[in-house]
């Protein structure tokens, strides 16, 4: 049986790094540990799970509370398996959380063990605030993604994700709550949320590539009118991830339908993204 090796997989952040020398400082190294172990084991959930699907993953990353698989097949994959790869972290919490109690039941409680209980449920309740690239972000985007097309559910998520963040900045701020980690934290999230707005035309470009060479036939077809002058570009801004769309032509005499697989062609193979939809050959009815 082939050995996982996880070593070279494995990155830490900057940060963390200097949050564990801020705990060796003012003495709470065990504390660090605990949440070290936790975070471990959160991470472990979410890339085993993706290599039960045989994700391609690049490496895992240890941030402060949290980490990430990162993955070129987030976005790519069917719905259900995005669905368990971001859910098989918190659901690690759930049996750490049995884990501590059979332990305080037989040996009696500790400060330690206080400790760790306090850590399990901190990091499975930050992990799924909607804020990107938390459990909860990502899950917010996967949930868009079912009922608004793929460009849009991204700065809609990404949009949240900043209100979402500016909210508890706030809140913070007006309950005197700043410390050395939520300063880390918050400087660490806005920065991430920045680069992926930053990115998004990327993400969006690199979907369009996906659905280029996917098998959309078996998803469910919606016919929308649309006009005959309107850019393949413009079109392809609206593709969805559950449906495939058919574009209907009506002010051609005979009308025609095209399909949203001709215009990815015309996109990328034929590489003319100003081509008009009524430029496309017509498909039989």
């Amino acid at each position: 049986m082939k050995v996982l090796k996880l070593y070279h997989m494995i990155h830490i952040h900057p940060l963390f790094f200097l949050l564990a020398l801020s705990a060796f400082l003012t003495g709470a190294i065990y504390e660090f540990i605990i949440l070290f172990s936790i975070v471990i084991v959160h991470e472990l959930g979410h890339f085993l799970t993706a290599k039960h699907y045989n994700w391609r993953v690049e490496k895992m990353e240890i941030w402060l509370f949290g980490g990430a698989v990162v993955s070129d097949e987030h976005n790519t994959r069917p719905f259900r398996e995005q669905l368990h790869v971001i859910l098989a972290g918190p659901l690690q919490h759930v049996w750490i959380f049995a884990f501590l109690l059979m332990i305080q039941m037989f040996f009696g409680s500790h400060s330690l063990l206080a400790t760790a209980l306090h850590y399990n449920g901190l990091i499975l309740l930050f992990n799924l605030l909607p804020i990107w690239p938390l459990d909860g972000g990502k899950l917010l985007f996967y949930l868009l993604n079912r009922w608004f097309a793929f460009r849009r559910s991204l700065i809609l998520s990404l949009t949240l994700s900043l209100l979402c963040m500016f909210t508890a900045l706030s809140w913070l701020f007006l309950e005197d709550r700043w410390t050395l980690a939520t300063i880390l934290l918050t400087s660490f999230l806005l920065i991430e949320n920045g680069l992926e707005w930053k990115r998004r035309s990327y993400t969006m470009m690199r979907y369009l590539l996906y659905c280029a060479y996917q098998n959309r036939k078996e998803l469910h077809t919606k016919y929308v009118p649309v006009h005959q002058d309107t850019l393949v570009r413009d079109l392809l801004k609206n593709i969805h991830s559950n449906r495939r769309h058919k574009y209907v032509l009506k002010q051609t005499t005979p009308f025609y339908i095209v399909d949203e697989q001709e215009c990815l062609q015309a996109f990328f193979e034929r590489k003319e993204p100003e081509l008009r939809v009524r430029d496309i050959p017509e498909v039989a009815i």
